[in-house]
């Protein structure tokens, strides 16, 4: 289990941010959408913005939260490498891959078969000719 450090910044004032300890990254979720859910039209014209970091000191996420043409408060993820998206994009095409491996070894499967089978068929009529 990873222990998360959660900085949120209101403005680009480095005196103006609150510091959360959680310790997964469910308690990480909760944490943001709480912050996200106590969030005004001002705190969001100044730039609020949310850095999450884990116990090592590494960038987990890098979160600005915005106002989407809904009206309803967004949170997009600056960080590429923990970005759900990305995730996601990668499963999708290891499995579009894995998918096109079982074909390719099904085709050469009955490749085979037929020639085998093609094979046995010459067989049997050399054998006749013999006879």
């Amino acid at each position: 289990m990873k222990n998360f450090t959660i900085i949120a910044i209101n403005c680009n004032l480095e005196e103006d941010y609150r510091e959360y300890q959680v310790k997964s990254e469910a308690a990480m979720w909760n944490q943001l959408r709480a912050i996200r859910n106590s969030l005004v039209d001002t705190d969001l014209n100044r730039g609020a913005r949310v850095e999450v970091k884990d116990e090592l000191g590494n960038l987990f996420k890098d979160i600005t939260f915005r106002r989407n043409s809904k009206g309803k408060i967004e949170m997009p993820n600056a960080v590429k490498e923990t970005c759900r998206y990305t995730k996601v994009k990668a499963a999708k095409l290891a499995a579009q891959a894995e998918a096109e491996a079982k074909k390719a070894a099904k085709r050469a499967a009955g490749r085979r078969y037929r020639e085998k089978k093609k094979a046995a068929k010459a067989a049997a009529a050399q054998a006749e000719e013999t006879k």
